[in-house]
């Protein structure tokens, strides 16, 4: 019997062209009995009447209106709150823990024929080698029972990966909807934090089974979502041994536990608000695409896998956008980074536990915490 297929969306749009353009594939595909239903969850705010009502107007889409939940702090912190929750109300619409479950927004639109295939070919590219070991060291595996699609993750951000487009079992989404979310949020008080939204909620997942990311939850203010801040940032993070363990176990989650794929250009685009700030919503042709959606293939090429597991880490933002550099990582023999090195960082991840690590990480934090608090100065005298 064929595992059932559920789509849901989230969330609203400010362009009904747009909202149509992004649920006319997932229509197509239930009119052609692959998708079992389609179900629109967003909250019942008069605010959001109009933008609403297009999708509502759609007889084949099943919409579903909740009350808002509370949420508290500044504009980010509360969006994270909601997200989640919207989520968390959207998969319990969906009966089975063990169906397949595409989760979209209103302003993200996926070619019709990526989509099918992606649907289609979940049994095969899903499945976890639960007997995979990275250079003979047994690492724990992520705590999912497929594994998860996604459009893109970056190399040198741990967990900033793409959340507004995911695909995975129910079961393993509903561990995206983390109890403790609200206690975590502090660090979106810098506005420049902004890619902690993403980090957040994939890392909250993590963390139980991989305590290394705990820290790096904790301390994620010295990862600045600033442009000339990273151009200092990087380097410092290249020349320190423990930011590598944190990369390797990044790669490791990225292999074991999910599938990276952002098709090619045209076929996501994802219109996102924080790229169209100024744009004239009533205009689809005036929004912008997001990265790394607006030209898939320089961002393939500038990771160079084949050729390296540097460059991806050496990028502003190494963003991934198929398995290649995670594969590379524990199979191909790259001079940049040795296997011998990649297998002695392996083996002592696998004894994270006992404090091996404990002098070099706390090195790090206070030299990130030393690097942030230089930048801040900085940047006040510049302004003074």
């Amino acid at each position: 019997m064929r595992r059932p297929i559920d789509a849901i969306v989230t969330g609203f749009t400010r362009n009904a062209e747009l909202a149509r353009h992004a649920f006319a594939p997932l229509r197509q595909l239930r009119q052609e009995g692959l998708v079992r239903s389609i179900r629109y969850v967003t909250w019942s705010s008069d605010e959001i009447d109009a933008l609403v009502a297009p999708i509502a107007a759609m007889a084949d889409v099943e919409t579903t209106r909740l009350p808002m939940p509370a949420a508290y702090g500044n504009a980010r912190q509360k969006g994270v709150t909601w997200q989640v929750r919207n989520l968390d109300a959207a998969l319990s619409l969906v009966p089975e823990d063990d169906a397949l479950v595409l989760k979209l927004r209103p302003d993200f639109v996926i070619d019709a024929s990526f989509l099918k295939s992606k649907l289609t070919t979940f049994e095969t590219f899903s499945e976890i080698d639960t007997a995979a070991d990275a250079f003979g060291v047994s690492l724990p595996l992520p705590p999912f029972s497929r594994k998860i699609w996604i459009p893109w993750a970056d190399a040198n951000q741990p967990f900033f990966y793409e959340d507004a487009a995911f695909m995975g079992l129910k079961r393993d989404l509903k561990l995206l909807v983390p109890q403790d979310l609200e206690n975590r949020l502090g660090i979106l008080d810098d506005p420049a934090c902004g890619t902690f939204v993403h980090v957040v909620r994939w890392g909250s997942v993590m963390v139980p089974r991989f305590p290394i990311f705990a820290r790096y939850l904790q301390e994620f203010g010295g990862f600045l979502n600033d442009i000339a801040y990273r151009r200092t940032l990087i380097p410092v993070l290249l020349d320190d041994p423990f930011f590598w363990h944190l990369i390797v176990a990044n790669a490791w989650i990225l292999w074991t536990g999910f599938h990276i794929d952002c098709g090619k250009t045209g076929e996501l685009l994802f219109f996102a608000n924080n790229v169209n700030k100024d744009a004239d919503w009533n205009k689809l042709r005036k929004l912008k695409t997001a990265p790394p959606y607006d030209d898939v293939a320089r961002w393939r090429v500038a990771t160079r896998a084949n050729m390296g597991l540097l460059p991806a880490v050496d990028c502003l933002y190494g963003r991934l956008t198929d398995d290649a550099w995670p594969r590379a990582m524990f199979t191909l023999a790259h001079p940049d980074v040795p296997l011998a090195t990649r297998a002695q960082i392996s083996l002592v991840l696998s004894h994270y536990e006992t404090g091996a690590l404990s002098a070099v990480e706390d090195a790090f934090y206070e030299k990130l915490a030393r690097h942030h608090r230089n930048w801040a100065a900085q940047t006040v005298a510049q302004s003074a």
